[in-house]
């Protein structure tokens, strides 16, 4: 199995906007360059595991977060990337989220029967 990079860049840029941080605050922060960041954000260039930890740690997340799709069993990833999204929502923002959840997870099952 080979890595999918275009997709674990994409994941470190989500988490890097999510935290307010720009290219050079994350190429500081772990002693790279900010061209480095952008080339891994596009998955241009493939970082080593030192600095996906690097990374991780950077951003406070675990490394199993930046791998995502890369893993065979995701579903505590993806279950605590939920959870992230409902930490600053509202009580009508949940409900409006976990019904429009509920929705798609119906139109995905009925498409596969």
């Amino acid at each position: 199995m080979s890595l999918n990079y275009h997709v674990i860049g994409q994941r470190i840029r989500n988490y890097r906007r999510q935290r307010n941080l720009s290219q050079n605050n994350v190429a500081e922060g772990i002693n790279k360059s900010a061209t480095y960041i952008s080339y891994i954000e596009s998955g241009i260039k493939h970082p080593s595991l030192e600095t996906l930890v690097d990374l991780a740690n950077l951003l406070g997340i675990t490394a199993d977060m930046l791998l995502g799709e890369n893993l065979r069993h995701t579903r505590l990833v993806n279950e605590v990337e939920f959870q992230q999204i409902l930490n600053d929502c509202t009580d009508e923002e949940k409900r409006f989220l976990v019904e429009a959840a509920t929705a798609l997870k119906r139109i995905l099952r009925e498409g596969r029967g």
